[in-house]
């Protein structure tokens, strides 16, 4: 990253001010020659910065490692397929979000009879081992879980 700093001094920066309120005001030399406003050279001084020459790209590296050759692949494995042996485990958090899409789609109505037919009136109420369950009515309503 390249940072450029640059300083402007206007070491009567008041006076340049009251000079250029007065020009807009119609006060210029020609309405009131008493009141004259200043000469430019008296206004502003503009004291350029030099330029910061540009970063110019990195060196090219020579000295490149090269990767060692991958190595043969071993002998073909027999994929093991598993099968799940049990039912999937819920947490509260996946049918609170099951059911926040319910509300969200306009279905409060359905989710709470649901939680009703549990005998709760929140999903934190829930029994863990009631969730497979829930989770299973959740989905005939229309949940993604």
């Amino acid at each position: 990253m390249t940072e450029v700093k640059i300083t402007i001094t206007v070491p009567e920066l008041a006076n340049a001010i009251n000079n250029l309120a007065a020009a807009l005001a119609g006060k210029t030399s020609l309405d009131n020659p008493d009141k004259s406003v200043q000469t430019e050279q008296n206004v502003m001084q503009y004291n350029p910065v030099t330029p910061v020459a540009p970063v110019s790209a990195p060196a090219q590296v020579t000295n490149i490692v090269t990767p060692p050759a991958p190595s043969p692949a071993p002998a073909a494995q027999t994929p093991t397929n598993t099968v799940p042996t049990g039912a999937p485990q819920y947490t509260m958090d996946m049918l609170a979000v099951a059911g926040t899409a319910l509300i969200d789609a306009g279905r409060m109505g359905e989710l709470c009879g649901l939680l009703a037919k549990y005998g709760v009136e929140s999903v934190t109420a829930l029994n863990p081992a009631q969730y497979g369950a829930f989770a299973t009515d959740l989905r005939a309503l229309g949940a993604q879980i």
